[in-house]
């Protein structure tokens, strides 16, 4: 059974701020943000106060997920999973919940070092979610905030916790080959949304790779592409749609911290109950044709993998 989830929130550590205050407001065509008390500033997608969470830090990648449980019932579920598995929690105190809006919290940390947040009672917004740039706004309740996708090197260790102890489903695998390099996959559900978390072992550095919004219409995605080509926003994947069983109609960009947002539409939802694990060997249908700089940052992080691996080869030789 499905363990009562859904992608509730995430949290940034951003160098800049000010960037990104700009890049939900014209980008993203999110109404104003909400100022914490921690000093950090949220982002409202739809009833909810915040979904993302900005605060200032060095490290510009994600901080936090945040993991809504359905009932307080749900959390003591998992809770009670992560103490048999010998997993560290550690309940939210006041201010916690307090600057993250929520009623209930506990933390806990992944097998790569991401702090997994898993909550009750979000705050509703005073007023309802209004936005010219998604006047329908974006498909959430209980499908959650969109999706996360996480780099990891130990897929195998980052697959064990979210399945075995927080109760994931995998809805599919991906092994592919994009030029010299091998990538592979896994779409993690906790609900009808085809992943809520995906897991990527790809060079690259950061913890994140991208965060995706669901607009509930197709045309909104063609005028986000068109706006991120307005306010210069640097392109990763041009228009393109992802195969069955996800079907996302999408695009993506490059965040001011540097990882990948997605804005996409029409994605399919699953029945998890009983659902058989897809394998797939290709990312997109037609279309997400990478950018120069997309291939050269790729480039770069397979370069820095293999001389890091030299590097640590070398030390156990000595």
């Amino acid at each position: 059974m499905p363990p009562d989830l859904r992608l509730g929130y995430l949290v940034f550590d951003v160098r800049r701020p000010d960037r990104w205050a700009a890049f939900c407001e014209h980008m993203l065509g999110l109404p104003a943000p909400v100022a914490n008390t921690d000093g950090s500033t949220g982002w409202q997608l739809d009833e909810a106060s915040q979904r993302l969470i900005v605060r200032e830090g060095p490290a510009d990648d994600l901080a936090a997920i945040g993991l809504q449980c359905g009932s307080n019932e749900a959390l003591d579920r998992i809770l009670n999973r992560l103490h048999v598995a010998g997993c560290a929690v550690e309940a939210g105190d006041a201010a916690l919940c307090h600057a993250r809006r929520v009623q209930r919290l506990h933390r806990c940390v992944d097998p790569c070092g991401n702090a997994v947040e898993l909550f009750t009672g979000p705050e509703r917004s005073a007023a309802p979610f209004s936005s010219a740039a998604f006047p329908e706004g974006f498909r959430t309740g209980d499908l959650g905030l969109g999706h996360a996708v996480l780099v990891s090197h130990d897929i195998e260790r980052m697959e064990a916790f979210y399945v075995e102890v927080l109760g994931f489903g995998v809805t599919e695998r991906l092994a592919t080959r994009v030029g010299p390099m091998d990538i592979r996959g896994v779409f993690l559900h906790c609900n009808q949304r085809h992943h809520s978390l995906a897991l990527f072992d790809m060079p690259l550095r950061k913890r994140m790779h991208h965060f995706m919004l669901q607009a509930e219409r197709l045309c909104d995605i063609g005028l986000a592409f068109e706006r991120a080509r307005l306010h210069k926003v640097p392109l990763s994947l041009e228009l393109g749609q992802h195969p069955a069983p996800d079907s996302t109609f999408s695009f993506y960009g490059e965040t001011p911290s540097g990882f990948d947002f997605e804005i996409g539409a029409g994605t399919q939802t699953i029945h998890p109950e009983g659902w058989q694990t897809h394998h797939t060997e290709i990312t997109s249908t037609w279309g997400h044709k990478p950018r120069l700089r997309l291939q050269l940052k790729m480039a770069a992080g397979l370069i820095a993998q293999k001389m890091s691996g030299a590097t640590r080869q070398a030390k156990e030789l000595a």
